[in-house]
């Protein structure tokens, strides 16, 4: 597998993200959940809105996401914030995102 690079692109009081890309893919990963409500599935839904367009443009067709699959609450917030499982892979629950909510 292709070697990817990885940085932060959000941390906050309320949750932290990363973002791995390669030439194959663009994931977002979430590691970390430190508050779960409306007003912050409001927040991800407009940032997952506005990096799935910066991911098209740079010519990423698919936007994943990556949750430790041991972490049901991780999971729970992919699938509410319009991301769809695709299966697993090395331990974490690979969704893409659809928007879908």
């Amino acid at each position: 597998m292709e070697s990817s690079n990885s940085y932060p692109i959000y941390e906050g009081d309320d949750y932290k993200a990363r973002l791995e890309y390669n030439r194959e893919y663009m994931i977002v990963h979430l590691p970390e959940v430190y508050k779960f409500n409306r007003d912050i599935l409001a927040k991800l839904a407009i940032k997952l809105e506005d990096l799935k367009e910066f991911s098209a443009n740079l010519g990423y067709p698919e936007l994943y996401a990556a949750a430790p699959k041991e972490d049901t609450k991780i999971n729970k917030l992919a699938r509410r914030i319009g991301f769809t499982l695709l299966g697993e892979a090395e331990g974490l629950m690979v969704y893409y995102y659809t928007g879908d909510t």
